[in-house]
């Protein structure tokens, strides 16, 4: 056997027990095929998602808890020894040597059935202050929130109602231990609301609701922490609107300009021409006798 078949073999029965472990999560995540090659030094890992919502979960959970961002793609993070990019459905996976960023172009380029959605609202709303680089973990359902913050994996979020959260740490003042967040996303602010008192009846938990989101700060950590890191929870509406902009008042203006110009060269067109049909009509009786006298035009002979 060769060595890039030796290679190949290793990382397909990696993959495979990778898969076996954790096909639950790969399966709620949305993950329709997945493939692995050999790139030069470089073994390279794509899994195909059914949205990109699956491919943000699955490269928040794929990265390296000691990358660093890169320039390869929306999402993209690399540790010298792996790079993981996410972008469209798919999520990449490059193992070995750094991919430069014509190695990576040319992935994605022939990477099928690419379609594009937005990004989870959620994101915008999970604080930045004091986050542990690369410790978000997106949830979709009861076999991510059971992988990534099993302490809250007895309590029922209502993903079959259209919840979503994001799990992630953070260092609260001068704190060594990280502290623990789970925020959840509600499709309206009555579902938040019930959920909520649902939560704050936990033991160890401290809850805040914030219109539409139910902020968790949960395992050890003292009042003043939680009630820290719950302050920078916020919910701000994001309004868009769809009317179309008022029109311009100088085209509307220039448009009437040359409508009166049009009108103005049509009008004296219709008065040039009943003049001369005018005047040859009196030229026409005048030549041929019809005229009448009183109709007759004096001239005036001023000549000298």
């Amino acid at each position: 056997m060769s060595r890039c078949s030796g290679i190949t073999l290793c990382c397909l029965l990696f993959v495979s027990s990778l898969f076996a472990d954790d096909q639950s999560l790969w399966s709620e995540y949305g993950l329709v095929r997945s493939n692995v090659a050999t790139k030069g030094k470089s073994t390279v890992t794509t899994y195909e998602m059914k949205d990109l919502t699956g491919a943000l979960a699955g490269w928040e959970w794929l990265r390296s808890p000691h990358g660093k961002p890169c320039e390869f793609g929306p999402l993209c993070t690399d540790d010298g020894k792996r790079t993981v990019v996410a972008d469209y459905n798919f999520v990449i996976v490059f193992d070995g040597a750094r991919p430069n960023k014509a190695q990576v172009d040319a992935v994605m380029n022939a990477l099928p059935n690419k379609h594009e959605t937005s990004l989870p609202a959620i994101l915008t709303f999970l604080p930045r202050e004091g986050l542990v680089p690369n410790s978000a973990r997106y949830i979709l359902g009861p076999v991510s929130l059971n992988a990534f913050a099993p302490e809250l994996a007895s309590i029922k979020p209502g993903f079959d109602e259209g919840a979503e959260a994001q799990v992630a740490q953070y260092r609260v003042g001068k704190s060594e231990s990280p502290v623990s967040l789970a925020l959840f996303y509600y499709p309206t602010p009555e579902m938040a609301r019930l959920h909520a008192i649902q939560y704050k009846l936990l033991p160890g938990v401290h809850a805040k609701r914030s219109d539409v989101l139910v902020a968790i700060v949960y395992g050890p950590v003292t009042d003043s922490a939680a009630d820290t890191l719950l302050s920078r929870v916020q919910y701000e509406a994001k309004i868009t609107w769809n009317d179309v902009p008022p029109p311009s008042p100088i085209k509307p203006l220039y448009q009437l300009l040359l409508n009166i110009m049009y009108l103005s060269i049509i009008l004296s067109a219709i008065c040039l021409l009943a003049g001369l049909i005018y005047a040859g009509m009196r030229i026409y009786r005048r030549r041929y006798g019809t005229l009448e006298a009183d109709e007759a035009m004096t001239t005036l002979h001023l000549g000298g």
